[in-house]
């Protein structure tokens, strides 16, 4: 983790206004990125540092502008100086769906519900009107090759070429299975960590957006599958099922081509995760991610007992090199 430059910090708070705040670190996460709080005399914000060299806030404040254009409750952006790697944005509190579910379970399903809504609402803005790339075969593929290059080392296992080159065929002749229709902004990272619980004194008001600095174009079901098969906390059984079920009567999706589109992406992103957990723990050094890997394991070979679209062959190597 890169510590950010507090005399820094002071000067960029200071320009825009804010003397004399108090700054406290409140979270970092996979990524470079780091967040405070500032404490001023009127209002509380949530100061973003993402260091320079290693991310790039552009795409956040992209999608971010879209997301309060549309009228959906991303943190607004109060100022911003790119070059040194600072947001300065509106604190949504410290309420997220993970910690709210924490004290309240039985909550569960009502704020899953409320944040389905919100998802169906966000596949509704108008792909000809913002600027995001596709999530096309390559992004796809780079994103699976992780389980490749950072699991299976974490598992001692190797491979040979050949196995690599078949991994690779089996993989996009399964994306070329996806549906070319149902395409909208994906968020990537749609999952209770990075879900608010806004409310006013009427009781819930909104969900609030964080993290969503990553996203493409591409399938309905990928946002739905990062919801229900969220590697950090376990969705009731139940209440994921009648939450499927709800999505796509609410959304009016076609129930045969979703589940294509959500089987295939399922394995892919847990595929993906696997790989990414692994790295964080090998190359980084955070350790904290090994915790998740049996749930996220489990989400593939679930998916692997199920899925009708690929070979027993490829099943067979997947749950070979899991282990």
């Amino acid at each position: 983790m890169i510590e950010i430059n507090l005399e820094l910090a002071q000067k960029f708070l200071t320009e825009n206004g804010l003397e004399n705040c108090q700054i406290k670190k409140i979270a970092g996460d996979a990524s470079f990125r780091s967040y405070y709080r500032i404490f001023s005399q009127e209002n509380n914000f949530i100061l973003m540092f993402a260091p320079p060299l290693h991310e790039d806030v552009k795409p956040f404040i992209k999608v971010d502008e879209i997301l309060v254009e549309n009228g959906f409750r991303a943190p607004k952006i109060l100022a911003k100086n790119i070059d040194l790697g600072f947001i300065l944005l509106e604190d949504f509190g410290d309420e997220t769906y993970s910690k709210s579910l924490q004290n309240n379970i039985a909550n569960e399903y009502f704020l899953y519900e409320k944040a389905c809504d919100a998802l169906i609402e966000i596949q509704k803005i108008p792909l000809k009107n913002i600027n995001i790339a596709h999530y096309n075969h390559a992004t796809l593929f780079r994103e699976v090759m992780l389980f490749i290059d950072w699991y299976l080392p974490l598992k001692n296992h190797t491979i040979s070429l050949q196995q690599k080159q078949d991994y690779k065929f089996q993989w996009i002749e399964l994306f070329d299975k996806l549906s070319k229709s149902n395409q909208a902004l994906v968020l990537r990272d749609y999952h209770a960590d990075n879900l608010m619980v806004l409310n006013n004194k009427n009781g819930f008001e909104a969900v609030g957006l964080l993290d969503f600095q990553d996203a493409l174009i591409g399938s309905c079901a990928y946002d739905l599958l990062s919801l229900l098969e969220d590697a950090r906390r376990t969705v009731d059984e139940k209440n994921k099922q009648k939450l499927f079920d709800y999505f796509i009567s609410k959304a009016n999706y076609n129930r045969e081509d979703f589940l294509i589109d959500y089987e295939i992406i399922s394995l892919q992103r847990n595929i993906k995760i696997l790989g990414i957990f692994a790295r964080l723990h090998l190359r980084d050094g955070k350790n904290q991610y090994i915790n998740f890997i049996p749930r996220v394991k489990n989400f593939v070979e679930q998916r692997l007992d199920q899925i009708n679209l690929i070979s027993p062959q490829f099943k067979n190597f997947l749950k070979v090199y899991l282990q």
